[in-house]
């Protein structure tokens, strides 16, 4: 509901098993997200329906998962009220409905800037272009701070938020803070909401939050633990984190399993590497900072690492590693996959079925990325999921479909394609100049792409 330019959906309608059907009520982006799919051949369907047209659509089947990222917010509460409609009659029992939006009490400090923002762009505005009139609107609030009203001493925390939101894109910047529709709502309110379309509220999609020890204090958990109403407790979490943004899964009928089954599944789950780097030895959480156990991040990098990187689980490490306790792992696998080391992977009957599509769509990306870098990530059959990768990989990528490899070869290649447009590398700050001096640096780029980057594309099936 509501894919933008529809990358993501299309990179996991590549990359994973069943049927995909989106909606963006933008026709160029509805252009954009079939062009992709054109290239993959995967199972989609693109329109650029409302959510209404959605909603009255007679040729939709019962979906097990219906998403919308970003959207909540930032649209009608005539619109909040066809997607739960949707949901209601369209979402299967036992299916997942993903909602992500800005919400209270983080978001306190920031919504009279934002009025602020709105009421210069409604009524003093000068320029017709976006980011000339964000850049006003941004010019008067610095001056208005100058001028340091009542308002701004009570709350300090303005002057941080304005200070943060000058150093983000324009573009960005007229989404969340410019957009006609903003409905900023407390947890609470949105999970009274979608119960009308028999929604549960399951957990967030940020799996750090299910190691509640990482979130807060020992005394702030025996408060927490101590409120009996699930969406109170859940909505005095937020208090606590002064949230001012959820990504949050509900589910149609939640049933949950037994804690055995549950660990069970995540020891027979297989994981990959996402870098060759070795794993911190300290990773930051919303409480502070969690050490890993002694030679445990080691021992985990090292049993990943074995047989070219492919895939394993941990039910066969904790059989060769009987000082290391199921309790620790399971943290780890958490700590690791939030801090993107490590990603749980799929079947290898999914694999197999999904990889000519990934490598579809990636080869179309890569040749693109010759002219523009504007999609910043390919597909792995193994995750199903995204990778991210520099335009100068997704170009060595591209040679290496083409059967081109070598440091030598790569770097030939990459400068082939930049003198052709008349671009040059930068180096320090200078242009580097001529064929030999450009090959040369694009040849210690090749090196670290061969050396630190493709075994682990590889271990992927991006390639």
């Amino acid at each position: 509901m509501g894919y933008g330019q529809g990358v993501s959906i299309n990179i996991h309608a590549a990359a994973t098993l069943g049927k995909y059907f989106g909606t963006d009520f933008n026709p160029s982006h509805a252009a954009h997200a079939n062009e992709l799919c054109q290239a993959s051949k995967c199972d989609a369907k693109f329109f650029d329906d409302s959510f209404e047209e959605m909603l009255h659509r007679d040729d939709l089947p019962q979906f097990d998962s219906i998403s919308l990222h970003g959207i909540w917010t930032w649209i009608s509460e005539e619109n909040q009220a066809h997607i739960v409609e949707f949901a209601r009659k369209f979402l299967k029992p036992g299916g997942v409905f993903y909602n992500s939006y800005n919400c209270y009490p983080g978001w306190s400090p920031g919504a009279p800037l934002r009025e602020l923002f709105i009421l210069h762009d409604k009524y003093a505005h000068k320029s017709s272009k976006t980011f000339n009139r964000v850049e006003e609107a941004l010019k008067f609030t610095e001056e208005l701070f100058n001028k340091n009203p009542a308002y701004f001493q009570r709350v300090p925390d303005v002057k941080a938020i304005f200070d943060r939101a000058k150093k983000l894109s324009h573009d960005y910047l007229a989404h969340e803070y410019f957009n006609r529709d903003w409905i900023c709502m407390y947890f609470s309110e949105v999970a009274e909401i979608l119960q009308d379309a028999k929604l549960d509220f399951a957990c967030t999609s940020e799996i750090i939050e299910s190691l509640e020890m990482y979130n807060f204090s020992q005394a702030n958990l025996e408060f927490i633990n101590g409120i009996e109403n699930s969406i109170m407790r859940e909505q005095v979490k937020d208090y606590f984190r002064s949230r001012q943004f959820r990504k949050d899964i509900y589910v149609r009928g939640a049933r949950r399993i037994a804690e055995f089954e549950r660990v069970e599944r995540l020891m027979n789950m297989n994981y990959v590497l996402m870098s060759q780097n070795k794993f911190p030895k300290i990773v930051a959480v919303p409480g502070g900072n969690v050490n890993f156990a002694e030679n445990v991040a080691e021992k985990v990098h090292e049993h990943l690492a074995s047989e070219n990187f492919a895939p394993k689980n941990f039910k066969s490490f904790l059989e060769k590693n009987t000082d290391i306790s199921t309790a620790t792992i399971l943290q780890a696998i958490v700590l690791l996959t939030q801090n993107g080391n490590i990603m749980p992977c799929q079947s290898e009957t999914a694999v197999q079925r999904v990889k000519t599509q990934c490598v579809n769509l990636n080869k179309y990306i890569c040749n693109r990325a010759k002219n523009s870098d504007d999609i910043q990530f390919l597909a792995s059959p193994v995750t199903g999921g995204g990778f991210s990768l520099t335009k100068f990989e997704k170009i060595f990528l591209s040679a290496e479909y083409e059967g081109i490899t070598g440091v030598d070869e790569l770097a030939n290649y990459a400068w082939k394609i930049f003198s052709a447009r008349g671009l040059t590398l930068v180096k320090a700050g200078k242009s580097l100049n001529g064929a030999e001096e450009n090959i040369a640096e694009f040849k210690n780029f090749a090196q670290n792409f061969i050396d630190n980057r493709l075994p682990i594309i590889k271990a992927l099936q991006i390639i």
